[in-house]
This record gives C-alpha cells, structure tokens and sequence, in this order.
C-alpha cells in the first residue's frame, strides 16, 4: 500500500551520477530521487560535475529536485556521508564499489542502495576488462567486502532479477523502470483514446546508431510495400550515415514519400509527448538496450509496443506478449509480417492497446513500484 512507514519523510536521499546532463532527469537517474521526494517526503540531492550551463526542468515540472555541483564525489562524501541517510550508486564498477565501501565506513547505519541496469545476470566484476591474476584477485576481494556492506540492489529486468545469483535474495529487489503521468499532464497532454489516435508508427531514438537499428525498418517497409494511409514517424536526430540511407529509401520509393518522415531531433517535451499521444504503434527495433525508457512512455500513451527479442526489458515491458510484441531481432521479414498483421486488423491493435495501458497503470507508475523501495528504506530504520 503506498504511504506505508510515511515518518521516513525528510530523510537525506543522495544519488551520485557524476556524468549527468538534462536529458538524465527524465530518465531513472534523476526521476527516481524527484518520485522519492514528491510521493514520499525525501530531501533529495543529484551529486554531479556541471557538465552543462543550465538544467532544464529544474524547478519546473521536478520542483524539489535539487543538484549539488562537485569536483569530486569522494571528497564530497569525505565531508558529508555522516549527513545522507540514503545513498544511491549506479552500477556495478569501480568506482561504485569505492564510493560504496567509503560511505559505509564513514557512515555504517546509512543505507547504500545501488541500481543494476545491465541486462546480464551474471556480475563478472573481477574479471571485467581481462585483468590478471592479481587484479582479478584484487577486484574479487573489494567485491565481496561490497556486498557484506550493501543493502539493497535493484535489477530492472525480471530474467535478469530470476538469474543473478551473485547477490543474496534479502539484498536484492525487482525494480523496473517507470514513468510518472503527472509529468505529460504538466505540459497539457493527455492520453487519447485509440479510437481518436492518428495511423502513426513511431520511433524515438538517435536513428543511425549501431545499437537503435533503426534501419531495420527501413526494411521491413520496403518488404511490406504499401502501408496504405499509415505514416511512420522517425523522431529523433540522424547519423550522416543514417540521413544518406533515408534519402536513398525515399528515391528508390517515392510512394514512401509522405509516408516516411523523419522529424530530427525533438527536445520540446510537449512536441513529444504529442507525437506518442497521436501514434497507434511504437517500434524499438534495437540490438540492444539496457531497458528502453522511451517503451514506458509510449506505452502510458497506449502505443502498442513491437521490441527486438535482444532487449531484455522486451518481456517486461510487453508482459510476456500479452500487452505488445516481441519480435525477432534482425528480421526484418518477421517485422513486416507482424506490422502487416496489426495494419489489417484494427481490431487486434485497440485491444492491445488497452491492453499496453492496462499494464502500463498496473506495474509501471513510478509511485507504486518506489513505494516497494521506501518499505525497504522504513524497515532499514525501523530495525
């Protein structure tokens, strides 16, 4: 039930992301310290370098998130550890594991709370980067002083949570990436009904990229041919390389003319938001993700997701297929078979978008699925 252990309110929540820019405070990194304070009472703080002259959304729609500028985090700690009752890391790596094991020696009753996003299961951290036997040894023994001092890490992806092993279950928590409606209602969106949406397919993502193949799409569309009075919406911005393999798409199909468009980047959130809000189907062809936050988005809009089956998260943020498609990665027959399906049967695609909003208010508001991490914080302290 959210609201349980509510006297945690106005303890100090610190997350660490050194490389943070604006694009991170709508991502995990910085929405769950804002949902943390705004559901739950936190005095929240980013500790990060100035990596830009001004942060957007700051005292907009994420008043009560408040950015702390260091040189560095270890010296940061050194002098305020004692003082942050929560403290959030990123990753299992190095500096992780030092930033980790300092604030536990300086603060042994704090909460240390690390966030996992990597799709495999099996944490090789002693070996990564094909050390010798020293430094394998090294790391192995700063890796389990770290996990005696950890207290909690979350896994983002349920087969990835099932198969890590590494980690003790009372240590370890499922605890996917969500998205907080409020913030679409904060620039006057709301969702449509399907009956009201536009024949739009979207794509979001920097288009050009090894790991988006956005190109597959490309071919899935000059597979399928026509796609009647469909539009498929490519937002986002373009590799010069991706730009000349769009242009020569649309020369070799010119009947894909003003049904191909390709937008550039998009950094109005409004703008956005009513892309999603018009489209019908949201496509994430990538080789891989470490989640997919753009899935959750569309899917609180009612999108119906298609997702490579190399995206861990496709599972999750499909439902197992019950709420959207999980298409194999790479071919592009099998893409343009399922977008042919659902393009002809109206039908089948408003029922999986209700369905795809059904799961969205089920298992992905930010608020409920962080009132599971507060539970653990308030029982942390009430020990």
């Amino acid at each position: 039930m959210v609201g349980n252990y509510c006297n945690n309110s106005n303890k100090k929540f610190v997350s660490i992301f050194n490389k943070l820019e604006s694009v991170h405070l709508h991502k995990d990194v910085g929405q769950i310290p804002y949902q943390m304070h705004k559901h739950f009472g936190y005095d929240v703080e980013i500790v990060c370098r100035r990596n830009e002259t001004q942060y957007k959304y700051i005292n907009k729609e994420l008043t009560g998130l408040k950015l702390r500028f260091v040189f560095s985090s270890f010296y940061y700690l050194l002098l305020n550890a004692r003082k942050i009752d929560v403290l959030m890391l990123f990753h299992i790596k190095t500096e992780t594991i030092y930033l980790g094991l300092l604030y536990k020696i300086l603060n042994p009753n704090g909460f240390l709370y690390v966030k996992y996003d990597h799709a495999d299961p099996h944490i090789l951290y002693s070996t990564w980067g094909n050390k010798n036997i020293i430094a394998q040894l090294k790391r192995s023994f700063y890796f389990y002083l770290f996990k005696q001092q950890l207290d909690l890490l979350s896994i983002e992806c349920r087969k990835t949570y099932l198969k890590l092993t590494k980690i003790p279950d009372v240590k370890k928590m499922y605890l996917p990436n969500g998205f907080d409606p409020d913030i679409p209602s904060y620039y006057g969106i709301h969702p449509k009904p399907f009956e009201k949406k536009d024949n739009f397919i979207l794509l979001v993502g920097r288009h050009g990229s090894e790991a988006k193949n956005s190109e597959l799409i490309l071919d899935a569309l000059e597979r399928m041919g026509d796609i009647g009075d469909w539009q498929v919406i490519f937002v986002g911005p373009m590799t010069k390389e991706f730009e000349q393999l769009k242009n020569t798409f649309v020369v070799k199909h010119p009947h894909f003319r003003n049904r191909v468009i390709f937008t550039g980047n998009i950094e109005d959130k409004k703008e956005l938001f009513d892309y999603y809000n018009r489209s019908k189907i949201f496509c994430l062809p990538s080789r891989w993700e470490s989640w997919g936050l753009v899935c959750g988005e569309a899917i609180f809009f009612g999108n119906v997701l298609l997702m490579s089956d190399k995206v861990v998260s496709a599972y999750d943020l499909t439902n197992d297929g019950q709420s959207g498609f999980v298409v194999a990665s790479g071919n592009a027959a099998a893409w343009a078979e399922q977008l042919t399906a659902l393009l002809s049967n109206p039908s089948m695609l408003a029922d999986y978008s209700e369905r795809a909003s059904q799961h969205f208010t089920n298992n992905l508001i930010w608020k409920n699925i962080l009132n599971e991490l507060h539970i653990k914080i308030s029982e942390f302290y009430s020990r």
